[in-house]
């Protein structure tokens, strides 16, 4: 169903763009895809297949599961950036209402979905050959600089992306609560590869999403 929903958003923009293209005249903003639309149908696409490789990498390793050796940490972290990638879909309804958009705004949700698909293909390894062995242990450490660091990047993205666009009037509000000390901790695992701390810190990642998502008083209707 999500991957109907980006064809269709696809070809929807695709024909708005076709239709300013050859008949500027008849092309009117308010008839055709509004402002968040057009932001929202590339944003979509690209959420959409970090979920796909997430879940076509879960899969794959399920299938080769003789040949991998498991690490549940790195399973935490794989729990953890599917509810990320479901709570950055769900928290564009958010924006909505936006009637202008600038490069500059755009360029942030660009930097945060692609550092959310980073995360997504940083975190598995690619399938093995038949017969050769698979220990994602070893390819979490062996990734972890880069995939915190991407992880704290994005983190930072969304947490400007909220005071870019969310009327945030505290310190204390849940949109700066819980992206800061997630980067923080992410820049900290990065730089030590001392395993006690990041086993804590994936349960506390997963944990601090878990919460944003359930307590996310956003409702689409």
């Amino acid at each position: 169903m999500l991957f109907k929903t980006q064809a269709r958003d696809f070809w929807k923009l695709r024909k708005d763009f076709v239709l300013c293209r050859n008949h500027p005249s008849a092309y009117k903003p308010g008839v055709g895809m509004s402002p968040f639309e057009f932001i929202c149908a590339f944003y979509s696409v690209v959420l959409g297949v970090a979920v796909a490789q997430l879940m076509t990498s879960v899969g794959r390793l399920i299938e080769v599961r003789d040949q991998v050796r498991t690490y549940w940490v790195q399973s935490l972290w794989v729990v953890t950036v599917l509810l990320v990638d479901i709570n950055s879909w769900w928290a564009m309804w958010d924006l909505r209402n936006e009637k202008s958009w600038s490069v500059l705004s755009f360029f942030l949700l660009v930097g945060l979905v692609a550092s959310i698909f980073l995360v997504t293909v940083l975190l598995f390894p690619r399938v093995p050959e038949s017969g050769e062995q698979t220990d994602l242990d070893a390819h979490y450490y062996k990734n972890r600089r880069f995939f915190f660091l991407a992880n704290a990047a994005g983190w930072t993205l969304g947490l400007l992306c909220n005071l870019s666009f969310l009327p945030i009037k505290s310190w204390l509000n849940p949109a700066i609560i819980f992206p800061l000390p997630v980067v923080l901790l992410s820049v900290l695992a990065a730089i030590t590869g001392n395993r006690r701390y990041h086993a804590a810190f994936a349960v506390f990642a997963l944990i601090t999403v878990a919460v944003a998502l359930l307590t996310d008083p956003t409702r689409i209707q």
